[in-house]
Protein backbone atom coordinates (compact mmCIF):
# COMPACT_ATOMS: atom_id res chain seq x y z
CA UNK A 1 0.00 0.00 0.00
CA UNK A 2 1.23 3.55 -0.98
CA UNK A 3 -0.23 7.08 -0.62
CA UNK A 4 -0.86 8.54 -3.90
CA UNK A 5 0.72 11.92 -3.05
CA UNK A 6 -1.16 13.69 -5.99
CA UNK A 7 -4.31 13.10 -4.16
CA UNK A 8 -2.78 14.90 -0.55
CA UNK A 9 -2.99 18.67 0.36
CA UNK A 10 0.15 20.08 0.08
CA UNK A 11 0.79 21.33 3.68
CA UNK A 12 -0.21 18.06 4.81
CA UNK A 13 3.59 16.79 3.17
CA UNK A 14 5.41 19.92 3.40
CA UNK A 15 6.39 23.05 5.62
CA UNK A 16 5.71 25.55 3.59
CA UNK A 17 8.39 28.38 3.51
CA UNK A 18 6.18 31.51 2.16
CA UNK A 19 6.60 34.82 4.52
CA UNK A 20 3.03 35.56 4.76
CA UNK A 21 -0.11 33.63 5.57
CA UNK A 22 -3.54 34.04 5.71
CA UNK A 23 -6.47 32.11 6.80
CA UNK A 24 -9.97 33.29 5.86
CA UNK A 25 -12.37 31.46 7.27
CA UNK A 26 -15.95 30.83 5.98
CA UNK A 27 -19.79 29.78 7.00
CA UNK A 28 -22.08 28.40 4.11
CA UNK A 29 -24.82 29.67 2.83
CA UNK A 30 -27.00 27.22 0.80
CA UNK A 31 -26.14 23.83 -0.04
CA UNK A 32 -25.81 24.20 -3.59
CA UNK A 33 -23.47 27.38 -3.52
CA UNK A 34 -21.28 25.84 -1.19
CA UNK A 35 -20.57 23.04 -3.37
CA UNK A 36 -19.93 25.13 -5.95
CA UNK A 37 -17.86 26.76 -4.08
CA UNK A 38 -15.81 23.79 -3.34
CA UNK A 39 -15.82 23.07 -7.27
CA UNK A 40 -14.52 26.06 -8.46
CA UNK A 41 -11.81 26.28 -5.40
CA UNK A 42 -10.60 22.76 -5.96
CA UNK A 43 -8.54 23.47 -8.94
CA UNK A 44 -6.98 26.04 -7.41
CA UNK A 45 -5.76 23.56 -3.97
CA UNK A 46 -2.16 22.89 -3.66
CA UNK A 47 -1.27 19.80 -3.73
CA UNK A 48 1.34 17.28 -2.37
CA UNK A 49 3.03 16.38 -5.57
CA UNK A 50 3.86 20.35 -6.25
CA UNK A 51 7.42 21.64 -6.41
CA UNK A 52 7.34 24.58 -3.80
CA UNK A 53 10.29 26.55 -5.02
CA UNK A 54 8.96 27.11 -8.89
CA UNK A 55 5.08 27.27 -8.06
CA UNK A 56 3.82 30.91 -8.68
CA UNK A 57 1.59 32.02 -5.82
CA UNK A 58 0.21 31.31 -3.91
CA UNK A 59 -0.25 27.78 -2.32
CA UNK A 60 -3.55 27.99 -1.12
CA UNK A 61 -5.36 24.59 1.11
CA UNK A 62 -8.78 24.43 2.49
CA UNK A 63 -10.27 22.68 5.55
CA UNK A 64 -13.67 21.63 6.63
CA UNK A 65 -15.65 21.15 9.78
CA UNK A 66 -18.04 18.56 10.42
CA UNK A 67 -21.12 21.34 10.31
CA UNK A 68 -19.59 22.33 6.91
CA UNK A 69 -19.88 18.82 6.12
CA UNK A 70 -23.86 18.71 7.12
CA UNK A 71 -23.68 22.43 5.41
CA UNK A 72 -22.59 20.60 2.03
CA UNK A 73 -25.11 17.65 2.70
CA UNK A 74 -23.19 14.79 2.98
CA UNK A 75 -25.29 11.80 3.15
CA UNK A 76 -26.30 11.11 7.15
CA UNK A 77 -25.40 7.82 6.73
CA UNK A 78 -21.39 8.04 5.84
CA UNK A 79 -21.75 11.65 8.10
CA UNK A 80 -22.38 9.56 11.28
CA UNK A 81 -19.35 7.02 10.13
CA UNK A 82 -17.00 10.56 10.72
CA UNK A 83 -14.53 11.03 14.24
CA UNK A 84 -17.06 11.21 17.33
CA UNK A 85 -14.20 14.02 18.47
CA UNK A 86 -14.11 15.57 15.08
CA UNK A 87 -18.37 15.48 15.00
CA UNK A 88 -18.30 17.17 18.30
CA UNK A 89 -15.95 19.79 18.08
CA UNK A 90 -12.95 20.82 20.13
CA UNK A 91 -13.92 20.04 23.80
CA UNK A 92 -12.51 23.14 26.57
CA UNK A 93 -12.02 20.38 29.27
CA UNK A 94 -10.09 18.12 26.90
CA UNK A 95 -7.93 20.75 25.83
CA UNK A 96 -7.13 22.37 28.98
CA UNK A 97 -9.36 25.69 27.99
CA UNK A 98 -10.61 26.23 31.14
CA UNK A 99 -14.19 28.21 31.62
CA UNK A 100 -13.74 31.76 33.38
CA UNK A 101 -9.91 31.58 32.13
CA UNK A 102 -8.19 33.88 29.55
CA UNK A 103 -9.02 30.58 27.58
CA UNK A 104 -12.63 30.35 27.74
CA UNK A 105 -14.10 29.14 24.28
CA UNK A 106 -16.48 32.05 25.15
CA UNK A 107 -14.22 34.11 24.56
CA UNK A 108 -13.05 32.75 21.12
CA UNK A 109 -12.81 34.20 18.12
CA UNK A 110 -12.74 37.55 19.88
CA UNK A 111 -16.88 37.18 20.63
CA UNK A 112 -17.17 37.62 17.22
CA UNK A 113 -19.16 34.55 16.29
CA UNK A 114 -19.16 31.20 17.63
CA UNK A 115 -17.31 27.77 17.10
CA UNK A 116 -20.23 26.29 15.49
CA UNK A 117 -20.39 28.66 12.45
CA UNK A 118 -17.08 28.21 10.88
CA UNK A 119 -17.98 25.81 8.16
CA UNK A 120 -14.37 26.22 6.49
CA UNK A 121 -10.90 27.66 6.54
CA UNK A 122 -8.99 28.64 3.41
CA UNK A 123 -5.58 29.23 3.92
CA UNK A 124 -3.22 31.43 1.60
CA UNK A 125 0.68 31.63 1.65
CA UNK A 126 2.39 33.67 -0.16
CA UNK A 127 5.99 35.38 -0.99
CA UNK A 128 4.25 38.97 -0.44
CA UNK A 129 1.42 40.77 1.14
CA UNK A 130 0.49 41.57 -1.92
CA UNK A 131 0.52 38.38 -3.71
CA UNK A 132 -1.52 37.53 -0.11
CA UNK A 133 -4.07 40.21 -1.12
CA UNK A 134 -4.87 38.81 -5.28
CA UNK A 135 -5.36 35.37 -3.88
CA UNK A 136 -7.85 36.33 -1.23
CA UNK A 137 -9.60 38.65 -3.64
CA UNK A 138 -9.86 35.17 -5.71
CA UNK A 139 -11.36 33.36 -3.42
CA UNK A 140 -13.81 36.12 -1.76
CA UNK A 141 -15.01 36.28 -5.37
CA UNK A 142 -15.56 32.46 -5.43
CA UNK A 143 -17.59 32.93 -1.89
CA UNK A 144 -19.80 35.74 -3.27
CA UNK A 145 -20.97 34.32 -6.30
CA UNK A 146 -21.56 31.01 -4.03
CA UNK A 147 -23.60 32.61 -1.12
CA UNK A 148 -20.70 31.74 1.78
CA UNK A 149 -19.92 34.58 4.80
CA UNK A 150 -16.86 35.77 5.52
CA UNK A 151 -16.40 35.31 9.41
CA UNK A 152 -13.94 38.27 10.74
CA UNK A 153 -12.12 36.94 13.74
CA UNK A 154 -11.28 40.56 14.78
CA UNK A 155 -12.85 43.04 16.65
CA UNK A 156 -10.14 45.47 14.51
CA UNK A 157 -11.73 44.06 11.54
CA UNK A 158 -8.55 42.62 10.13
CA UNK A 159 -8.11 39.23 8.43
CA UNK A 160 -6.09 36.60 10.69
CA UNK A 161 -2.90 36.66 8.53
CA UNK A 162 0.84 35.87 9.70
CA UNK A 163 3.89 36.93 9.33
CA UNK A 164 7.55 35.14 9.16
CA UNK A 165 9.91 36.74 11.66
CA UNK A 166 12.74 35.23 10.19
CA UNK A 167 14.97 32.37 10.74
CA UNK A 168 12.23 30.81 11.90
CA UNK A 169 11.92 32.54 14.87
CA UNK A 170 8.59 32.64 17.51
CA UNK A 171 7.43 35.37 19.91
CA UNK A 172 9.00 34.11 23.00
CA UNK A 173 12.53 33.64 20.47
CA UNK A 174 12.80 29.82 19.76
CA UNK A 175 13.62 28.51 16.63
CA UNK A 176 10.56 26.81 15.09
CA UNK A 177 10.25 23.95 12.67
CA UNK A 178 12.94 21.43 13.69
CA UNK A 179 11.36 18.21 15.01
CA UNK A 180 9.23 16.75 12.54
CA UNK A 181 8.67 12.82 12.48
CA UNK A 182 9.86 11.23 8.93
CA UNK A 183 6.70 9.41 7.53
CA UNK A 184 6.65 6.19 5.43
CA UNK A 185 4.88 6.22 2.33
CA UNK A 186 4.77 3.05 1.83
CA UNK A 187 4.15 -0.87 3.75
CA UNK A 188 7.48 -1.89 2.19
CA UNK A 189 9.45 0.92 4.06
CA UNK A 190 11.69 0.14 7.11
CA UNK A 191 9.42 1.09 10.23
CA UNK A 192 12.24 1.77 12.65
CA UNK A 193 13.33 4.79 10.61
CA UNK A 194 9.74 6.71 10.52
CA UNK A 195 5.99 6.70 11.23
CA UNK A 196 3.54 5.06 9.14
CA UNK A 197 1.69 6.85 6.98
CA UNK A 198 -1.40 5.78 8.74
CA UNK A 199 -0.86 7.99 11.69
CA UNK A 200 -2.04 11.06 9.59
CA UNK A 201 -4.11 9.84 6.90
CA UNK A 202 -7.48 8.68 6.56
CA UNK A 203 -9.08 5.66 4.81
CA UNK A 204 -6.23 3.14 5.43
CA UNK A 205 -7.40 2.40 8.80
CA UNK A 206 -5.83 -0.87 10.89
CA UNK A 207 -6.32 -2.56 14.38
CA UNK A 208 -2.62 -0.77 14.92
CA UNK A 209 -3.14 2.29 12.80
CA UNK A 210 -6.73 2.68 13.96
CA UNK A 211 -9.10 6.10 12.22
CA UNK A 212 -12.56 6.38 11.51
CA UNK A 213 -14.52 6.30 8.85
CA UNK A 214 -12.75 2.79 9.04
CA UNK A 215 -14.44 0.69 6.37
CA UNK A 216 -16.92 0.85 3.55
CA UNK A 217 -18.11 4.07 1.27
CA UNK A 218 -17.46 6.73 4.11
CA UNK A 219 -13.66 5.46 4.52
CA UNK A 220 -13.46 5.63 0.66
CA UNK A 221 -14.74 9.20 0.82
CA UNK A 222 -11.70 10.17 3.31
CA UNK A 223 -8.96 8.51 1.43
CA UNK A 224 -6.23 10.80 1.77
CA UNK A 225 -7.73 12.95 3.77
CA UNK A 226 -6.61 14.29 7.03
CA UNK A 227 -8.16 15.58 10.30
CA UNK A 228 -6.46 18.95 12.17
CA UNK A 229 -6.62 20.84 14.90
CA UNK A 230 -6.70 24.99 13.77
CA UNK A 231 -5.63 27.13 17.02
CA UNK A 232 -5.64 30.30 17.22
CA UNK A 233 -2.97 30.98 20.30
CA UNK A 234 -1.87 34.57 22.23
CA UNK A 235 1.45 34.51 23.14
CA UNK A 236 2.26 37.02 26.54
CA UNK A 237 5.80 38.09 25.53
CA UNK A 238 6.16 40.73 28.02
CA UNK A 239 5.09 38.55 30.83
CA UNK A 240 7.40 35.78 29.58
CA UNK A 241 10.48 38.15 29.36
CA UNK A 242 9.55 39.97 32.88
CA UNK A 243 9.86 36.22 34.08
CA UNK A 244 13.00 35.33 32.56
CA UNK A 245 14.66 38.68 33.64
CA UNK A 246 13.12 38.38 37.22
CA UNK A 247 13.85 34.72 38.31
CA UNK A 248 16.75 33.79 35.58
CA UNK A 249 19.48 35.53 37.65
CA UNK A 250 17.92 34.77 41.06
CA UNK A 251 18.03 30.74 40.23
CA UNK A 252 21.62 30.94 38.37
CA UNK A 253 23.10 33.86 40.87
CA UNK A 254 26.45 32.57 39.18
CA UNK A 255 25.94 33.59 35.67
CA UNK A 256 25.67 36.91 34.27
CA UNK A 257 21.82 38.03 33.67
CA UNK A 258 21.78 37.80 29.87
CA UNK A 259 23.26 34.09 29.86
CA UNK A 260 20.81 32.94 33.14
CA UNK A 261 18.21 34.30 31.28
CA UNK A 262 19.00 31.96 28.14
CA UNK A 263 19.42 29.34 30.61
CA UNK A 264 15.92 29.50 31.91
CA UNK A 265 14.66 29.62 28.53
CA UNK A 266 16.25 26.61 27.77
CA UNK A 267 14.82 25.06 30.59
CA UNK A 268 11.38 25.97 30.14
CA UNK A 269 11.76 24.58 26.34
CA UNK A 270 14.36 21.98 26.49
CA UNK A 271 16.38 23.37 23.82
CA UNK A 272 18.04 26.98 24.00
CA UNK A 273 16.30 29.52 21.75
CA UNK A 274 18.83 28.77 18.62
CA UNK A 275 17.20 24.73 18.80
CA UNK A 276 20.33 23.52 20.68
CA UNK A 277 19.16 20.44 23.08
CA UNK A 278 19.92 20.58 26.72
CA UNK A 279 20.66 16.95 26.87
CA UNK A 280 23.73 17.34 24.25
CA UNK A 281 24.89 20.75 25.30
CA UNK A 282 23.48 21.77 28.71
CA UNK A 283 25.65 24.09 29.39
CA UNK A 284 25.73 26.16 26.03
CA UNK A 285 24.26 26.69 22.60
CA UNK A 286 26.24 25.28 20.03
CA UNK A 287 25.56 26.12 16.38
CA UNK A 288 26.39 22.20 15.33
CA UNK A 289 23.25 21.10 17.30
CA UNK A 290 20.77 23.78 16.10
CA UNK A 291 18.65 21.55 14.44
CA UNK A 292 19.52 17.90 16.06
CA UNK A 293 17.03 15.23 16.90
CA UNK A 294 19.90 12.45 17.40
CA UNK A 295 19.12 12.45 21.45
CA UNK A 296 17.00 10.64 23.87
CA UNK A 297 16.21 10.82 27.76
CA UNK A 298 16.39 6.89 28.82
CA UNK A 299 20.12 7.00 29.29
CA UNK A 300 21.41 10.25 28.43
CA UNK A 301 19.15 12.35 30.56
CA UNK A 302 17.02 10.25 33.03
CA UNK A 303 17.23 12.03 35.95
CA UNK A 304 16.27 15.16 34.26
CA UNK A 305 18.93 17.24 35.56
CA UNK A 306 19.64 18.33 31.92
CA UNK A 307 16.51 18.78 30.39
CA UNK A 308 13.98 19.25 32.88
CA UNK A 309 10.92 16.52 33.10
CA UNK A 310 8.19 19.44 32.81
CA UNK A 311 10.35 20.88 29.72
CA UNK A 312 8.05 21.31 26.52
CA UNK A 313 10.13 19.43 24.46
CA UNK A 314 9.90 16.11 26.59
CA UNK A 315 6.65 16.29 27.21
CA UNK A 316 5.07 16.54 23.96
CA UNK A 317 7.91 14.00 22.59
CA UNK A 318 9.01 11.92 25.75
CA UNK A 319 11.35 9.94 23.13
CA UNK A 320 12.35 6.80 24.50
CA UNK A 321 11.47 7.52 28.19
CA UNK A 322 9.59 5.39 30.25
CA UNK A 323 5.82 5.48 29.86
CA UNK A 324 2.78 4.65 32.35
CA UNK A 325 1.71 1.02 31.53
CA UNK A 326 -1.45 2.31 30.12
CA UNK A 327 0.28 4.86 28.14
CA UNK A 328 2.43 2.44 26.48
CA UNK A 329 -0.32 0.55 24.80
CA UNK A 330 -0.60 3.62 22.43
CA UNK A 331 3.19 4.96 22.94
CA UNK A 332 3.72 8.73 22.18
CA UNK A 333 1.44 10.43 19.41
CA UNK A 334 2.87 11.73 16.84
CA UNK A 335 1.42 14.73 14.97
CA UNK A 336 2.37 16.88 12.14
CA UNK A 337 2.94 21.11 13.31
CA UNK A 338 2.49 23.65 10.55
CA UNK A 339 2.26 26.85 12.24
CA UNK A 340 3.68 31.17 11.66
CA UNK A 341 3.86 33.76 13.77
CA UNK A 342 1.34 36.57 14.06
CA UNK A 343 1.74 40.09 15.04
CA UNK A 344 4.47 42.09 15.37
CA UNK A 345 7.88 41.90 17.62
CA UNK A 346 7.40 43.42 20.50
CA UNK A 347 10.48 46.11 20.37
CA UNK A 348 10.09 47.39 24.55
CA UNK A 349 10.04 45.85 27.58
CA UNK A 350 6.19 46.38 28.95
CA UNK A 351 3.34 45.17 26.69
CA UNK A 352 2.51 47.51 24.02
CA UNK A 353 -1.10 45.99 23.58
CA UNK A 354 -0.88 45.00 20.33
CA UNK A 355 -1.59 41.07 19.27
CA UNK A 356 0.49 38.46 18.68
CA UNK A 357 1.41 35.09 18.92
CA UNK A 358 1.26 31.93 16.81
CA UNK A 359 -1.61 30.49 14.10
CA UNK A 360 -1.05 26.64 14.73
CA UNK A 361 -2.11 23.78 12.24
CA UNK A 362 -1.95 20.29 13.94
CA UNK A 363 -2.21 17.23 11.32
CA UNK A 364 -3.38 13.80 12.20
CA UNK A 365 -5.43 10.65 11.66
CA UNK A 366 -7.35 10.36 15.59
CA UNK A 367 -7.91 13.09 16.90
CA UNK A 368 -8.47 11.59 20.24
CA UNK A 369 -5.29 9.43 20.48
CA UNK A 370 -3.10 12.30 19.04
CA UNK A 371 -4.51 15.88 19.46
CA UNK A 372 -6.71 15.20 23.16
CA UNK A 373 -3.91 12.58 24.36
CA UNK A 374 -0.99 15.43 24.19
CA UNK A 375 -3.46 17.96 25.63
CA UNK A 376 -3.93 15.84 27.91
CA UNK A 377 0.22 15.53 28.79
CA UNK A 378 0.45 19.44 28.47
CA UNK A 379 -2.35 20.09 31.50
CA UNK A 380 -1.45 17.10 33.75
CA UNK A 381 2.47 15.13 33.38
CA UNK A 382 1.27 11.80 34.78
CA UNK A 383 2.48 10.21 32.00
CA UNK A 384 5.49 8.71 32.82
CA UNK A 385 6.98 7.15 36.35
CA UNK A 386 9.72 10.45 36.08
CA UNK A 387 7.01 12.57 37.63
CA UNK A 388 6.53 10.44 40.59
CA UNK A 389 10.04 10.74 41.83
CA UNK A 390 9.52 14.44 41.25
CA UNK A 391 6.57 14.01 43.90
CA UNK A 392 4.38 15.56 41.55
CA UNK A 393 2.21 14.24 38.88
CA UNK A 394 -0.30 17.05 38.69
CA UNK A 395 2.53 19.38 37.07
CA UNK A 396 1.97 20.80 33.57
CA UNK A 397 3.84 21.88 30.51
CA UNK A 398 6.20 24.67 31.66
CA UNK A 399 5.60 26.47 29.01
CA UNK A 400 2.20 26.25 27.25
CA UNK A 401 0.13 25.03 30.25
CA UNK A 402 -2.98 26.58 31.52
CA UNK A 403 -2.37 27.00 35.31
CA UNK A 404 -6.18 27.49 35.68
CA UNK A 405 -6.93 23.77 35.31
CA UNK A 406 -8.36 22.46 38.39
CA UNK A 407 -5.96 20.94 41.00
CA UNK A 408 -2.91 21.30 38.81
CA UNK A 409 0.35 22.57 40.66
CA UNK A 410 2.28 25.79 39.37
CA UNK A 411 5.51 24.89 40.29
CA UNK A 412 8.14 23.99 38.09
CA UNK A 413 11.09 21.55 39.40
CA UNK A 414 14.81 21.90 37.56
CA UNK A 415 16.36 18.59 38.63
CA UNK A 416 19.84 18.40 39.99
CA UNK A 417 22.07 16.39 42.20
CA UNK A 418 22.25 18.92 44.63
CA UNK A 419 17.93 18.44 44.89
CA UNK A 420 17.51 20.99 42.29
CA UNK A 421 15.68 24.10 42.02
CA UNK A 422 11.64 24.61 42.10
CA UNK A 423 9.75 27.82 40.76
CA UNK A 424 6.73 28.72 42.42
CA UNK A 425 3.67 29.96 40.74
CA UNK A 426 4.50 29.62 37.11
CA UNK A 427 2.72 32.20 35.37
CA UNK A 428 0.61 31.86 32.35
CA UNK A 429 2.73 32.33 28.80
CA UNK A 430 -0.04 31.68 26.30
CA UNK A 431 -4.01 31.43 25.88
CA UNK A 432 -6.25 30.44 23.56
CA UNK A 433 -8.24 32.82 20.84
CA UNK A 434 -10.09 29.84 18.79
CA UNK A 435 -9.89 26.32 17.86
CA UNK A 436 -11.60 24.45 15.11
CA UNK A 437 -11.70 21.11 14.15
CA UNK A 438 -11.23 20.27 10.46
CA UNK A 439 -10.92 18.06 7.69
CA UNK A 440 -8.04 18.57 4.84
CA UNK A 441 -10.12 16.75 1.93
CA UNK A 442 -7.93 15.00 -0.78
CA UNK A 443 -8.56 15.91 -4.37
CA UNK A 444 -10.80 13.06 -4.74
CA UNK A 445 -12.97 13.59 -1.33
CA UNK A 446 -12.93 17.47 -2.55
CA UNK A 447 -14.56 16.27 -5.84
CA UNK A 448 -16.89 14.19 -4.14
CA UNK A 449 -17.62 17.00 -2.00
CA UNK A 450 -18.39 19.16 -4.72
CA UNK A 451 -21.06 16.74 -6.20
Amino acid sequence: MQVNLQDVQAMVLHLFKHPTARHLIFRFGNRDGARAFIRKLAPHITMADVQLDTTPDPLLNIGVTFNGLNALEVDPKLLKEFDAVYQAGPDALALGDVIGSRSDPATWWEGRFKTEDVHCIVHIYARSDDAAEVASQMVRDLTHRSGLRELIPRRDSKVLESHSLGSAKLHFGYTDGISHPNILWNDAANTSTGVDFRTFFLGYSTPEYSSVPDHGPAADLVRNSTYGMFRWIYQDVATFNQFLSTKGPQLFPDLASAEAEELLAAKLMGRWRDGTPLVLSPHHPDPHLTASNNFGYKTQDPNGYQCPFSAHIRVVNPRDQQLDELVQVDGVPHVLRRGMPYGPPLEDKEDDGVDRGLVGIFLCANLRRQIYKLAGWIKKNDFSPVFDATGHRRTQDALIGNRQVEGSIRDFTLPSESNGLTIKELPDFIYTKGTVFLLYPGKSTLAALSE
